[in-house]
């Protein structure tokens, strides 16, 4: 399948945190957090033109250390959370407000790029016991709360909705009494927003917020043979989720029947660290591993929309009936233009045919999904 050339941007320090800015819905951009040890750390909002083929950048210091985890609020493009490592090499939260930051649908080009943006510290997100954080969750859609999941796996929810001050912060108990450490959780967008994953090394547990002290709605143990590193829920279809790990595999599980995957993809050499659905077309997974490689994988058996592109029957018949071509499950493109491990991967909130990867050594690349791919799942 053609493939176009990927845009490229770098970094002067190693990365491996990025997200879409999801309050920007006009313009594709990105978040990118930098992990450097001895320099002072920053925030890069990175945006892409189509139309000109060019790339422009804000930058925001960040002043509290390493940058570990980067995520943005779902709809105001002006607020983001990170997970950070300062000099006393704790792992802790912090919620910010960026300034400046464009009007939706106005250019990164129109900030003065002679100056960097500022972030302003609105919450820091730390339990009464001090614990180190391992993920930020916002609530999906509307991203009035915000859940810790602190790295022995205990789970903290934080109330931002009277204005963004922080009311109301739950704080449970441990999921697991092991010293398993927490390796990945996601916030389903299904169930009205009340369940969220945690990963423990190759074990996974669901809990409802609403009772997360009564134990886990479900879990799956094992579910891998090494650690999990990352999971996410089918933005589409309520009962299903991916969860890729150490052992180099992305595995699909329908939750009403976990005995065992329901597709089991092997498509890395190494880790998988990342894994993402695209929010409007899931039948396109995207992958990231420590190969080096991005791998663009359809899971259309499992998809909203299992069948490609409507297809006329011959010609010559009078009917003139409709067919459906599915498309096949299976490896679409495996990208390998990166030189280091892939931490991260990101599909655009603006355009749902691009995404951007990083790996550690500091290099963006901006991908678009073939055309002819394109063109089957639309037409």
């Amino acid at each position: 399948m053609e493939e176009e050339a990927p845009i490229i941007y770098g970094l002067d320090f190693q990365a491996r945190s990025l997200c879409a800015q999801y309050g920007e819905t006009e313009m594709v951009r990105f978040l990118i957090g930098t992990q450097s040890l001895k320099s002072e750390n920053s925030i890069h909002c990175v945006e892409y033109d189509e139309e000109s083929v060019l790339v422009s950048k804000f930058v925001y210091p960040h002043p509290l250390g390493e940058i570990w985890q980067t995520n943005a609020h779902p709809n105001q493009a002006d607020i983001i959370s990170t997970v950070h490592k300062g000099q006393n090499q704790k792992m802790s939260a912090t919620v910010y407000k960026m300034s400046p930051v464009p009007s939706n649908g106005q250019s990164i080009d129109t900030l003065d790029s002679t100056s960097h943006g500022q972030l302003k510290a609105i919450a820091i997100l730390e339990s009464s016991d001090e614990k180190e954080v391992a993920k930020v969750l916002w609530q999906p859609n509307d991203g009035n709360k915000v859940v810790t999941v602190c790295t022995d796996s205990q789970i903290n929810l934080w109330d931002f909705s009277n204005d963004g001050k922080v009311q109301n912060a739950i704080f449970s108990e441990p999921l697991c009494k092991t010293h398993n450490q927490v390796t990945a959780a996601n916030w389903s967008p299904h169930h009205g927003t009340n369940q969220v994953a945690v990963a423990m090394e190759t074990n996974l547990q669901v809990v409802d917020l609403r009772s997360v002290n009564k134990g886990s709605i479900y879990n799956i143990e094992n579910a891998h043979i090494e650690p999990i590193r990352d999971l996410d829920f089918n933005p589409n279809r309520q009962y299903y989720m991916a969860t890729c790990g150490d052992d180099g595999c992305v595995k699909f599980w329908d939750v009403r029947n976990l005995s065992s995957p329901v597709l089991n993809r092997h498509d890395h050499y190494h880790w998988v660290w990342q894994v993402r659905y695209n929010v409007f077309h899931d039948q396109l997974v995207l992958s990231a591993g420590s190969d080096a490689r991005v791998v663009l994988t359809s899971a259309a058996s499992l998809s909203s929309e299992p069948f490609g592109k409507l297809m006329s029957d011959d010609k010559d018949n009078d009917d003139d009936e409709d067919v459906r071509s599915p498309l096949a499950d299976g490896v679409i493109t495996a990208y390998e233009e990166h030189e280091d491990s892939v931490y991260s991967v990101a599909w655009s909130s603006a355009d749902s045919w691009t995404f951007a990867s990083l790996s550690y050594g500091g290099r963006l690349l901006i991908h678009r999904v073939p055309r002819s791919l394109k063109h089957s799942i639309l037409f």
